[in-house]
């Protein structure tokens, strides 16, 4: 990271951090001297020209500050465009028009600039002439010394059409920025696009029902006139407030889980209010400039509405823009006259211009960045456009009122942005192949390239994405005709955009029929973009993919792909036109000529003689096919329109082995029609086509992977049903884990045997040893967790924990040997079924795979990775969830996110619930019902199961519907599953739209809640195998969860309401009009009547489909070999050099995705959990070192460590996540907990309350009660309460959290221990001794049973339960002596009353304190006040009441009383001499060794703090 000062970072353009020079190398020395090199590059000053107006740049607070000059600290490879972006967002040159940047002017001898450099490319760069927009800075001045001063300046240039149109998008970024009110310019494809709430939960602005609070406040703004008329104008506005509350949890009620109502959740913060600086702006009605016009250098035209309320018509020329006498309704040219009457020339800037014509303006945008000092209001990460990501749309949204506003500028942003006045002009679509493929080949041989690169390809794929959303909505809407009419519907193709868009559903040309017809289609290309993706990542040069994306919108699948170069023109043709090219190219090569021709593109330099190799084997490949090939451009793999037909093609051969070599695939051979073999790697299905540019393209990616064999003997068909399809493949995570494993068992294998040879040697020349203790040593220490958990586990967990412990036993590597003598490939082609001939009749679709030889290493490999899914793969994923290994899971989403990192594909649900069934037996494998971490993933799988189900349903039945149709399909769909406990009966509704009189009602109207119960029994037996009760739909379904489930993933909006799914619900139809009429004073003059809605989802609640969007995009490499280069790093202890690496690596990340990316806030999360993780080390390790004797180890000494960045980064995280995954996200919630730890850790103890309570409100909505994670996390908020001495509150959490750990798991469960641990603490602090010991001694009962007396935590709880009896002894024995010390004092009192009476027969009448006088002296008798008597006794550490005797409560030091402060004047006089009474006091004073005992050994435990390190 560069070593700039901090108040220099903000100098980089548009907030992006500069390529990093190469800084892969671990030990960072290429980085310290990029870092020097950074270090060392002279400041530039740019000066500015002065704008005609005073108003247009606001003087500075400080006077020292200049605004016509700005001095920055370039790095080596910024440009200068990267100079011109950070220009605009200075406040001393947001005014700018078009200008360009030079050096200062020196006149050379032809009168031009002399001439400091001449380039390799013969350019020039001349003092006072324009510099090139990709000029590096460094080379600008490579003239220079080093200690020369460095200046550029800004020079204005003149107006064309586009930079007209430039400066008018300029002018609305300034005065309506994305996120305000001021904005009404902007259209998306759904409601509320990327809305995020951090802000307002950062600053307690909502209240506990999720409402944000309000007050109004004035706020005066001047008018900009002068004189009596600039009086100041009042104008109320509305300000989010915090709650008055002191922490988040103050009305926390812990007796039972609340739901939040779908009414109350907050989706959205209130947008930027912003005042408009101009009523409005247009493109005037007179544009375009007609040709006499444009002659004489009119650009364009532009209406403009003062605040004043004056309407101007401002033209632009070559010179710059004025005032014109046109109005409204007639075109006048001429130049307004001033109010002196002369006309002034025109003025370079329009935003200058503006500042002259209106001072209101000048006001209101002083209040807007660039210009105010004052800091935004909301971040502007949280507010700025996305630049490359989709936005998350929420699944709830609200109506917009009014629904929209008139906006002519709306309507107008295509010309500005195009320049286009109509269809004739309107440019050709962009072409995204050569867009995509032209950037795959720009150079990467260092940092700086392989940055750039990235950065590019992101780019383009992220608008190549965008694109295809907007083509499938024209297609889909029957806009675009297709360009195969005559065919079948279903295989009609569309171009729009120069995007290729195919229907994926549909198998109308059968193409898939031996697979499963339309179910494999879609299947297919599902795996074929996966596909595509890993090609993507793997990046191998000379190797081309098509641009690729996947749109699921309206129940339909659409594949949106860049053009293949050639795919429409003649063929054959052209064909044999590239033989002839590349004839006459390898004839020149062969004279010694070096020509580089178009054919070579992507190629590595080959001879001649190997040039004429591939094309004489791609010839007779062809040659010995029968007839002439019907697909000429196809160079490699099966030919999907003659099966018997194979293409080969060398330097692809050679290419692909490349593939192979990354993705383990084994060469193979493989047979055509005429028992020809060719080699393949991947699957010979995988296609090699040349596009007529070149290059080799590669298609139907789906069989890079090999076949699942074991799913389609076993699961395909049995008798309960068929599975829909037969391409069912084992996913790329789970061979690389297999491998892994493979690789474990090899590698034991090999030091087994040079263990038993050594000790065969060993025993020679020693005689018989025992060699039987070394080997179970290893295995008793892996697997002592499972062995201490062994008595109540399954026949199954014991299996799958003895080989998850046989894995982990430690290996001797020097034994080993060389890891390149293991050798485990796949053949994909293995057991892929082939299509039946047309001339052999089959009663099945498909006949057996020829390539299942399992005697052939690869073959078999594939075979053993089939059973591994099943064995091991599985039963791993339940014992992670078992043994609390695996967290974050809360919906169905994170569970499908999580097998798919394991390799396990979502078909294999249903063997999933069979394994937790089995994992849950008793230990002699008895059926017992699930509990705990089981329980709850058995809870998910099922859900995750009948959502599947109900989305293939929901699909079917409205991909053929009207867009207004399917509204009412979906709400019918939900009522039959969601909403039969408000009415059983729900009825179907059906607008015809009336364009036939024979339209049939759709299969939707056919729907009844036991049809569809039915349907989704049928799917999940048929597609998860496993059987699913009904009864399941009334007693375990969660509703809430399930309906926002559907929403977000099948793409749809819901109307935010509180939605009925059982009678009893109190809510009738018009709450959101009483919510709001409390609010709003004049809705409460215009109530509704309360209807009850006779279903629980009406059509009007779905406001719209959203298209969900599966990109090819890979993630980005050169930042994740930083990334991971820092952790290695670290995890080899040196921290600081691991964390620069990943700060390193994260910059990257931010360079190349624009920062609002979900890659980008999971690598801040990364950093924020390294460094939180890292300070608990710290922390761990100071406590350990401060606890040993004679240590000076100060235990609030810094930890080192950068939090303030990690808590920086956690924030905008959250913030990004929101805004692109969604705010009810599960990695939004795990994003969130991590802050609040962070927080807690900082001592920002309110801020981490805040989000703990956010958190527990995420997994209300995401999962509901009933999990184990969100016991923990009333846990940590308990002990965070402890730490701000909110010891009952503190508590009444912790007991939730245990009675809910009890509920889960049940009473002797290692779970309920650690929750009664935390409980012990809560009662220690609250000075509940006895509850205390009790809660103690019921963990220490469970540790014992499970962890045995020898392990850590049992020794420190029994150490907690020692210390707590001690304590309640002591406070016994202390009574004990109370009451002894009672009986005494109260003895001696009396014997001292019956003296006192006997000596004195007026003493007693005195007053109390008074002295007696005239008394013999030799009594030495005093009266004494028993309250001085009380004070004095105190004074001596023993208190006693002012009857003297001891209070109850006042040697009870230990149970966490204080002394007893005497303010009565209720009691007896009483006599002594002062003497004896201090003797007698004193004399009975025992020193409590108790309390000091407790004061020095506090009760052992978990750090109960986080107070700030």
């Amino acid at each position: 990271m560069s070593e700039q000062p901090e108040q220099l970072q903000p100098q980089q353009p548009n907030g992006e951090v500069a390529p990093v020079q190469d800084v892969t190398p671990v030990d960072g020395e290429e980085k310290v001297e990029e870092q020097q090199e950074v270090a060392t590059l002279p400041p530039v000053t740019i000066r500015f020209p002065t704008p005609t107006c005073p108003r247009t740049i606001p003087k500075s607070k400080d006077s020292s500050e200049t605004r016509d000059r700005l001095t920055i600290f370039p790095q080596p490879s910024e440009t200068v465009q990267d100079i011109k972006l950070l220009i605009n967002d200075w406040v001393g040159a947001y005014w700018l028009g078009p200008y360009s940047l030079r050096l200062p002017f020196v006149k050379g001898e032809d009168g031009r600039g002399i001439v400091f450099t001449k380039k390799e490319d013969l350019s020039e760069i001349r003092a006072g002439e324009k510099l090139n927009e990709w000029l590096e800075v460094q080379d600008a001045f490579a003239h220079l010394d080093e200690d020369s001063q460095r200046t550029l300046e800004v020079v204005r240039e003149p107006y064309g059409e586009f930079t007209a149109r430039q400066s008018v998008l300029r002018l609305l970024e300034l005065i309506a920025p994305a996120g305000s009110t001021a904005n009404t310019t902007s259209t998306s494809l759904a409601l509320q696009p990327g809305s995020t709430i951090f802000e307002s939960v950062r600053d307690g602005v909502l209240s506990s029902n999720g409402e944000t609070q309000y007050e109004e406040v004035e706020v005066s703004l001047p008018s900009g006139r002068k004189g009596k008329g600039g009086k100041k104008e009042l104008v109320k506005v509305k300000r989010a407030i915090s709650n008055d509350k002191s922490h988040a949890f103050s009305d926390w009620k812990g007796d039972s889980w609340t739901s939040t109502n779908f009414g109350d959740l907050p989706f959205s913060q209130p947008p930027l209010e912003v005042t408009p600086c101009l009523r409005s702006i247009q493109i005037s009605p007179f544009n375009p400039p007609p040709p006499h016009l444009r002659q004489l250098g009119h650009q364009l035209y532009l209406q403009v509405a003062l605040l004043e309320g004056e309407t101007l018509t401002i033209i632009c020329t070559t010179r710059g823009w004025y005032v014109s006498k046109s109005n409204v309704n007639q075109f006048d040219p001429s130049p307004r006259s001033d109010n002196n009457g002369s006309i002034s020339s025109p003025i370079h800037s329009l935003i200058d211009l503006l500042h002259s014509l209106s001072p209101l303006f000048s006001e209101r945008i002083s209040r807007l960045s660039p210009l105010s000092t004052e800091p935004p209001s909301l971040d502007p990460i949280s507010t700025v456009t996305i630049p490359q990501a989709e936005p998350a749309y929420p699944w709830l949204a609200n109506v917009p009122k009014p629904a929209t506003s008139a906006e002519i500028l709306r309507t107008q942003l295509a010309f500005l942005h195009t320049g286009a006045y109509g269809a004739d002009s309107v440019d050709a679509a962009r072409d995204w192949n050569e867009e995509i493929q032209g950037i795959r080949e720009l150079p990467r041989t260092n940092m700086q390239e392989r940055v750039f690169r990235e950065k590019m390809l992101q780019k383009v794929w992220a608008e190549f994405d965008q694109a295809a959303v907007r083509a499938v909505q024209t297609v889909s809407r029957g806009d675009i005709p297709s360009i195969n009419p005559s065919e079948d519907p279903k295989a009609h193709m569309y171009l729009q955009s120069n995007i290729f868009i195919t229907q994926g559903d549909s198998d109308a040309l059968n193409a898939y029929g031996h697979l499963g017809g339309d179910a494999a289609m879609r299947i297919s290309h599902g795996k074929d973009a996966a596909g595509v993706k890993l090609l993507n990542k793997l990046d191998v040069d000379g190797l081309y993919m098509l641009g690729h994306t996947i749109v699921d919108w309206q129940g339909k699948r659409w594949i949106c792909q860049s053009i293949l170069p050639g795919i429409f023109s003649n063929r054959r043709k052209e064909d044999e036109e590239d033989e002839g090219t590349a004839q006459v190219v390898a004839t020149e090569e062969t004279d010694g000529q070096k020509k580089e021709d178009w054919v070579k593109v992507g190629e590595s330099p080959k001879s001649s003689t190997e040039e004429e190799a591939d094309k004489s084997a791609e010839i007779e490949a062809e040659a010995g096919l029968e007839g002439e090939s019907e697909n000429p451009m196809m160079i490699y793999g099966l030919d999907s329109e003659k099966p018997t037909s194979i293409h080969w093609d060398k330097s692809t051969h050679k290419l692909m082995s490349q593939i192979g070599q990354a993705q383990r695939l084994a060469a193979h051979k493989i047979k055509d029609g005429k028992g020809e073999e060719f080699e393949f790697y991947a699957s010979s299905e995988v296609k090699g086509l040349k596009g007529t540019d070149g290059r080799r393209y590669l298609l139907d990616a789906q069989r890079l992977s090999p076949v699942d064999i074991e799913w389609l003997e076993k699961d395909y068909s049995t008798e309960k049903g068929t599975y829909p399809h037969r391409l069912a493949m084992l996913r790329p995570e789970l061979l690389e884990t297999f491998w892994e494993s493979e690789l474990k068992r090899w590698a034991r294998g090999v030091a087994d045997k040079a263990q038993t040879k050594k000790n065969e040697e060993a025993s020679k020349e020693a005689g018989p040893s025992t060699t039987e203790k070394s080997d179970e040593k290893p295995e008793e220490g892996i697997a002592a967790e499972v062995e201490a958990l062994k008595e109540e586990q399954s026949p199954a967990a014991e299996a799958a924990a003895a080989h998850r412990a046989e894995e982990e036993k430690p290996l001797d590597a020097s034994v080993v040997g060389d890891i390149k003598q293991f050798e485990l490939r796949f053949n994909p082609d293995a057991f892929v079924d082939q299509i039946p001939s047309k001339e052999v009749e089959s009663d099945k679709p498909f006949l057996p795979s020829t390539v299942n030889d399992e005697s052939d290493p690869s073959i078999k490999a594939v075979r053993d990775a089939s059973v591994f899914l099943r064995s091991i793969a599985i039963p791993a994923v339940v014992l992670d969830v078992l043994t609390g290994n695996t967290s974050g899971l809360m919906d169905g989403a994170s569970l499908t996110k999580h097998l798919h990192g394991r390799g396990i594909n979502m078909r294999y649900l249903g063997h999933l619930a069979a394994t937790i069934k089995q994992f849950s037996a008793g230990p002699d494998g008895a059926e017992k019902k699930e509990s705990g971490h089981l329980a709850t993933l058995k809870t998910l799988v099922i859900q995750e199961m009948i959502f599947r189900a109900s989305k293939h349903i929901l699909r079917s039945l409205i991909a053929n519907l009207q867009p207004e149709t399917s509204t009412f399909a979906i709400s019918h769909f939900l009522n039959c599953l969601l909403g039969t406990s408000y009415n059983s009966s729900p009825s179907a509704t059906f607008n015809p739209i009336g364009v036939s009189d024979r339209e049939e009602s759709p299969e939707y109207t056919k729907l009844t809640p036991e049809s569809l119960r039915k349907s989704i029994v049928e799917e999940v037996q048929s597609r998860f195998r496993f059987s699913l009760e009904e009864s399941v739909f009334e007693e375990s379904l969660k509703k809430k969860q399930l309906l926002r489930e559907l929403a977000v993933r099948f793409g749809f909006q819901l109307a935010q309401r509180d939605y009925l799914f059982d009678k009893d619900q109190d809510v009738v139809n018009g709450n959101e009009e009483e919510r709001d009429g409390k609010k709003d004073k004049k809705a409460k003059k215009t109530k509704t009547p309360t209807v009850k809605r006779a279903h629980s989802f009406e059509a009007e609640d779905i406001l719209t489909l959203v298209p969900v969007v599966k990109s090819t995009a890979p993630s980005v490499t050169v930042a994740e070999e930083i990334l991971e280069a820092g952790r290695n790093t670290i995890n080899r202890g040196s921290i600081d050099l691991g964390l620069e690496f990943m700060l390193e690596g994260l910059q990257l990340y931010e360079n190349i995705h624009s920062v609002i990316h979900p890659e980008v806030a999971s690598v801040y999360n990364q950093y924020s959990q390294a460094i939180h993780q890292l300070a608990r080390l710290k922390i761990q390790q100071v406590a350990a070192a401060a606890q040993q004797e004679g240590s000076n180890t100060d235990p609030d000494q810094p930890l080192g460590l950068d939090i303030s960045t990690a808590l920086r980064l956690q924030r905008q995280a959250i913030t990004i996540a929101e805004r692109t995954l969604g705010v009810y996200h599960h990695e939004t919630a795990g994003y969130y907990f991590n802050l609040a730890m962070l927080e807690n850790l900082e001592g920002n103890a309110q801020q981490a309350l805040r989000y703990f309570r956010h958190v527990l409100k995420l997994w209300d909505v995401i999962h509901g009660p009933d999990h184990a994670e969100i016991n923990t996390v009333l846990s940590n908020a308990g002990v965070v309460l402890q730490a701000i001495n909110e010891t009952t509150l503190a508590l009444a959490l912790q007991k939730q959290a245990y009675e809910s750990t009890l509920s889960l798991f049940g009473d002797a469960h290692i779970q309920t221990g650690q929750s009664l641990h935390q409980l012990t603490q809560s009662h220690f602090l609250s000075g509940d001794m006895a509850s205390a010991l009790t809660t103690s001694e019921k963990a220490l009962t469970i540790f014992n049973a499970r962890l045995g007396e020898d392990h850590s935590q049992t020794k420190e709880v029994k150490k907690n339960v020692d210390l707590l009896r001690a304590v309640i002894d002591n406070v016994e024995k202390q009574k004990e002596r109370n009451e002894q010390l009672k009986k005494e004092s109260q003895e001696r009192l009396k014997a001292a009353k019956e003296r006192l009476s006997l000596g004195s027969n007026v003493a007693g009448k005195r007053r109390l304190g008074s002295t007696l006088t005239g008394v013999n002296g030799t009594n030495g008798v005093r009266i004494v006040d028993p309250a001085t008597l009380a004070a004095a006794a105190a004074a001596a550490g023993h208190p006693i009441d002012i009857n003297g005797q001891v209070p109850a409560g006042g040697s009870t030091a230990t149970e966490g009383g204080a002394p007893v402060a005497d303010g009565s004047d209720v009691g007896a006089r009483g006599t002594e001499s002062v003497e004896e009474l201090v003797r007698f006091i004193q004399g009975q004073q025992v020193p409590s060794a108790s309390a000091a005992k407790r004061g020095k050994n506090a009760l052992r435990g978990k750090r109960r703090t986080g107070a700030k390190r």
